[in-house]
């Protein structure tokens, strides 16, 4: 439990000034492991959670009794990651293989480049897992930087059998895409 210092209140403190901060001291820990369990990096858990507040300080109004908060805060958070993994999903992504191409470029690797390189590599080893064993067999050669003919010839199938599978892989990518 912990200890608040308690201070006389603001002049324009106000009964809804006393809710949020309830909801925030009892919710607070919830809301943080809820966005981690929804793929927020740890690093923008507090931001995305400071976000889910200034919703909830909105529509407070909304909120019918204190006791039904937790699944109406859930909801906000819930909405929140994913808006967040979307803007995610819009930024660059580095892959690790990227930097023996450019050397030129190790030296100027930041913690946050190698965080989304490794985030990169869990998104695709994630993919490659869900993905039956056919298209695997297609999609992995072909990250290898081999040739749709290449790649037939080696699996004894049609190019155009490939051309289909790596289609079909690219939309249950698609499919798969923020999380």
């Amino acid at each position: 439990m912990t200890t608040l210092h308690l201070h006389p209140p603001p002049a324009n403190f106000s009964a809804s000034h006393a809710l949020l901060g309830r909801l925030y001291l009892e919710h607070r820990a919830f809301l943080r492991r809820l966005l981690l369990v929804q793929a927020v990096p740890l690093c923008d858990v507090e931001d995305v959670l400071q976000e889910v507040f200034i919703t909830v300080w909105r529509r407070l109004s909304c909120l019918v009794t204190p006791e039904q908060a937790r699944p109406w805060l859930a909801l906000i958070g819930l909405n929140h990651a994913r808006n967040h993994r979307r803007l995610v999903r819009r930024e660059s992504e580095v892959l690790v293989g990227c930097a023996e191409e450019l050397p030129e470029q190790e030296d100027r690797t930041t913690p946050e480049t190698h965080l989304h390189a490794i985030y990169g590599v869990f998104r695709l080893k994630r993919f490659l897992e869900k993905i039956g064993p056919r298209l695997r067999a297609a999609v992995i050669p072909f990250l290898e930087g081999q040739s749709i003919t290449e790649i037939a010839t080696s699996l004894d199938i049609k190019a155009k059998a490939v051309e289909g599978r790596l289609r079909l892989a690219r939309k249950r990518l698609e499919m798969l895409a923020p999380a």
